[in-house]
């Protein structure tokens, strides 16, 4: 089967970017043929990994979003390359997407990844999203059931699809790796080590972390924070851990892309976001066997659940400082709350059946297609 996934960029952040490596790693090269779309240029790393399994990558960069000959550039390489399906993620590409489908006669399916649209997403553009969703979309995938119960309103009768996010189980440090890379990053001896990892934008909520860790200063052992990601947020960012009188106990990493390593070598997790759909750096962090601290929000509470880590209200740096001091203080249950949460990832987040969800989804459109059946008449959720 041959499958295009279009995406707006390739990068070593996001979720949706980090999903596009993990289905790489995952399918079955036997079953599907994948060809990424861009819209821009990507990260040359990401980009690197994914041409290293024999994924061939096309892009189709323009000044502006609404540029004619983009779309039609667009439509005729999807013609030519006989594709089975065309998968879009995120708004832009899925408008293209629909765009690129109806003029070369490809069925296309989007996926949901977010349970709101705040972040760089005007009206005309989710005026455009939500008629392409309805209209030409054969199939609508949501990451998570919150993505999916936010969405119900705009899709109108529209079934949506549930595949939650997934990721691979990352690679154990050895205990000599782990103690290099805590030097690596600064951590004192016998400090335990506080990971963050996302975007650097108002979702992500960073300044409620940094306030919640400035009243961790007086433990014994003070722990140290970690934050990886780029974003608009990041002078602002590092001048409130300036301004908080964090100094080096707090740090912004920048961009990294080796992210299982610093999970395999942090002792807590924290994300603080005010939204979210399900998210991918909370599946990662219990992959690598830590326990989470996390803001109540989307499916964190479906991918946490009662024993793997401590949920709190967003918006709330007390709480927040409190569940971390918490864990913090009684080391049998932080280990057993990573212990816990690595064995619900292998059981339900795991890479292999969800990408085989992918492909099942795939093979019903396809048959749909050339059974000429009505797609409008047969959808089913999940």
């Amino acid at each position: 089967m041959r499958v295009a996934q279009m995406i707006d960029r390739i990068h070593l952040s996001g979720g949706a970017e980090r999903l596009q490596q993990t289905f790489a790693e995952a399918l079955d090269p036997n079953q599907i043929e994948l060809t990424v779309i861009t819209l821009r240029e990507g990260h040359p790393e990401a980009e690197a990994k994914l041409r290293d399994r024999g994924i061939r990558i096309a892009t189709f960069p323009a000044e502006r979003f609404g540029d004619p000959r983009r779309a039609s550039a667009l439509a005729r390489f999807v013609r030519a390359g006989r594709f089975d399906v065309l998968h879009a993620h995120l708004v832009r590409s899925t408008i293209l997407a629909g765009i690129a489908g109806r003029l070369s006669g490809t069925p296309v399916v989007a996926t949901l990844h977010n349970t709101q649209r705040r972040s760089g997403v005007g009206p005309a553009l989710q005026i455009a999203e939500r008629w392409v969703l309805r209209n030409i979309v054969r199939r609508v995938i949501a990451v998570g059931w919150e993505t999916a119960r936010a969405h119900r309103e705009l899709l109108g009768e529209r079934a949506i699809d549930v595949i939650p996010n997934a990721v691979t189980e990352p690679r154990v440090l050895s205990a000599r790796e782990r103690a290099e890379t805590r030097h690596e990053l600064g951590v004192p001896d016998g400090a335990p080590l506080l990971l963050s990892a996302g975007r650097l934008v108002p979702q992500k909520a960073i300044s409620d972390l940094l306030q919640a860790f400035a009243k961790l200063r007086d433990l014994q052992p003070a722990p140290d924070l970690r934050i990886a990601g780029r974003g608009r947020l990041e002078a602002s960012l590092a001048r409130e851990i300036e301004q908080l009188g964090l100094g080096g106990r707090a740090r912004l990493l920048g961009l990294r892309s080796d992210v299982p390593r610093l999970l395999a070598a942090s002792d807590l997790y924290v994300s603080s976001s005010h939204w979210e759909g399900l998210p991918i750096s909370i599946l990662e962090a219990m992959a690598a066997g830590l326990p989470v601290v996390a803001t109540h929000v989307g499916d964190a509470p479906r991918a946490i659940g009662v024993d793997s880590g401590v949920l709190v209200a967003p918006r709330d740096p007390a709480a927040l400082a409190r569940a971390i001091a918490d864990l913090l203080a009684d080391p049998v249950r932080l280990r057993g709350l990573g212990i816990a949460g690595r064995a619900r990832v292998r059981a339900e987040f795991g890479a292999e059946a969800w990408a085989e969800r992918h492909q099942a989804l795939y093979a019903e459109v396809v048959e749909r297609r050339h059974s000429g059946t009505p797609w409008e008449a047969n959808q089913c959720a999940s």
